[in-house]
């Protein structure tokens, strides 16, 4: 079964229901999760993807595309209808009604891989009596064979004849290519329903206009050995990485953490009882959910229900004009699991008093109680982060304790110290506040002295964005809030401050910052919202590495920097009843990503 063929039958589910057709007899379409829907597809599929009440979300793509790209989206909307007569030919799609929900089912992931693979798209239908007169061509209709439960009929798709059967399940027709499947939906079988999914996975499949649901109690009760197997294989190759050296730029300590992290993320797949990703298309922008959720009574849950997400709200007191915002608010178990992860002081390997005396300060400032914090960077030389500590003044001198660790070889934010970072506490007063100085010069041939010959200059540059080759950053406390400030000069720090305690201009009134911000859930873990221009250059400078490594990959040409007010990519975190990534791109990023796109494919050399 070619890939071509899997995704025209695809198109077609999908595009049957997208077309302007006179909807008739409508079909079912589910409602509120809480209401026990059921789905026509089993129970126990591993994969189920699905398309929400289509005719809406078509009409919600098409008031999205116009609020973004108000220029193009009429001939887009027409690029769409153009595409969609192309594959649908001359069918008729009068049993198909507009409304109706569309599923592709994967019953064995396996089989996508090897032999005929064993999905099926269900779409619905008024009857299948009218379904199979008019859907199908004359000529289709003549290589027809009626059998027990499962018809088999000759499909033309995109130039090319395919055998497929189909399933009559009165609101819905199950088509597939696997005749096992086709049997499967011909017998008895125990339909899918959301009083039978987690609750939060069930809400989030049956909103979004476009979802993927992973049954993972399914997966997990067929496939348990694999996994066990390919954890042995990731395992294994973690030790062969560590005695060959093999991953540069990561110490002893941080490998050791990474194991667990492993091992800490294969016992949530075991706990976990579903994932879902999803797709809602709004008139402000796109939204994209990625979600799981957790058997009770298990380790992955009891992290979770620890969790107190919050409205992060000083992260819109920081100043306007900077180019990534963030704030974080995680509880003691989260904290704890992530433990030795942290990726911003790293001693060398071979320090052994470094490592003993920094374990030592990350211990103490952990037991500060770290409370929450918020951030802004404007690039190298310029960020800010202010943080609430049970004990701020404890975790002030945990902080310094940290840097005071640090010797030259080691690591501070991933790049290689040229020397012991200079400190002097109590080195500046400002208000209420009181700071120690901390001096750092950085080594940035040694940090990518280790990288393959393409990706050094590249690295840094990225380094030089982020840092400065001599870098001062004041800590200071006023006995309740932590500040953490990098700028040219206390001058320049001192304003960063009083910029952030008397908001003149705070990024939190800025028009793109609150689209996205009220885009994201009330409450959250971690925020960060990211100035679209200063996003998209870091991922182009991620892309261009590549054409210094990858054979054959283009020469990308200069793109022009975006003009106007700025806009924001915004991410939210929040641990609660699920596990839940929200990603929103409003509408003006949306068109700023094109225009950028577009530019990038004209200068590719």
């Amino acid at each position: 079964m070619s890939l071509l063929f899997r995704a025209a039958l695809a198109a077609v589910a999908f595009g049957s229901s997208l077309a302007l057709a006179p909807a008739a007899g409508a079909a079912p379409v589910p409602g509120d999760a809480g209401k026990a829907v059921t789905f026509p597809f089993p129970a126990n599929a591993p994969v189920a993807v699905q398309v929400t009440g289509v005719g809406a979300a078509r009409e919600r793509l098409s008031a999205m595309l116009k609020a973004a790209l108000p220029d193009e989206a009429k001939e887009l909307d027409k690029q769409i209808d153009e595409a969609l007569k192309q594959v649908l030919a001359d069918r008729k799609l009068t049993a198909v009604p507009k409304d109706g929900r569309v599923f592709v089912v994967v019953n064995d992931i396996a089989s996508l891989f090897e032999g005929e693979p064993a999905f099926a798209v269900l779409v619905p239908v008024s009857s299948y009596k009218e379904f199979k007169a008019t859907f199908l061509t004359a000529d289709e209709r003549k290589t027809l064979g009626e059998g027990k439960g499962v018809d088999e009929v000759k499909l033309s798709l995109m130039g090319a004849e395919h055998t497929v059967h189909m399933v009559d399940l009165k609101e819905y027709v199950a088509v597939t290519p696997d005749k096992g499947t086709a049997d499967l939906y011909a017998g008895k079988f125990a339909r899918a329903t959301t009083a039978a999914m987690p609750a939060e996975l069930a809400r989030s499949f049956v909103g979004s206009d476009l979802a993927v649901y992973l049954n993972a109690d399914a997966i997990n009760n067929k496939y348990a050995e694999q996994i066990k197997g390919f954890k042995m294989l990731i395992d294994f190759g973690l030790q062969q990485a560590e005695m060959g050296g093999m991953l540069p730029g990561i110490n002893k300590k941080q490998l050791a953490a990474a194991k667990v992290m492993l091992g800490g993320a294969f016992q949530a797949l075991e706990d976990c009882r579903g994932v879902v990703l999803g797709a809602e298309f709004r008139p402000e922008g796109l939204n994209l959910r990625l979600q799981a959720q957790f058997a009770d009574d298990t380790a992955s849950a009891a992290v979770l229900k620890a969790e107190r997400p919050g409205a992060l709200a000083d992260i819109g007191k920081l100043p306007a004009g900077l180019g990534q915002y963030a704030g974080t608010k995680f509880g003691k178990k989260f904290h704890d699991m992530m433990k030795g992860l942290n990726p911003e002081f790293a001693p060398a390997d071979d320090d052994e008093n470094g490592n003993a005396a920094l374990e030592k300060h990350l211990t103490a400032l952990h037991a500060a109680g770290p409370q929450g914090e918020v951030s802004g960077s404007g690039g190298a030389g310029a960020n800010f982060t202010a943080a609430k500590y049970t004990d701020a003044k404890k975790a002030v001198a945990a902080l310094t304790g940290c840097y005071e660790a640090m010797a030259a070889g080691g690591r501070l934010h991933s790049a290689v110290l040229k020397g012991a970072p200079k400190i002097t506490k109590d080195a500046r007063k400002h208000g209420a506040f009181t700071f120690t100085e901390v001096r750092v010069a950085f080594d940035f041939e040694a940090t990518v002295k280790d990288l393959p010959e393409g990706l050094k200059e590249n690295t840094i540059a990225q380094l030089k964005r982020a840092l400065t080759e001599q870098m001062t950053l004041w800590i200071g406390t006023d006995g309740q809030t932590v500040i953490q400030v990098t700028a040219k000069d206390f001058d320049a720090a001192a304003a960063a401050v009083d910029a952030f305690l008397d908001p003149k201009k705070p990024v939190g009134e800025t028009d793109g910052f609150k689209l996205t911000r009220k885009q994201l859930p009330a409450d959250a873990n971690a925020l960060v919202l990211a100035e679209t221009g200063q996003l998209v250059t870091v991922l182009l400078d991620s892309l261009k590495a590549m054409q210094d490594t990858v054979p054959g990959f283009p020469r990308l040409g200069k793109v022009q920097p975006l003009k106007g007010e700025p806009t924001f990519i915004g991410i939210a975190v929040t641990l609660k009843d699920a596990a839940t990534l929200n990603v929103f791109i409003p509408g003006e990023a949306l068109a700023a990503g094109k225009k950028i796109v577009t530019r990038l494919l004209t200068n590719v050399e």
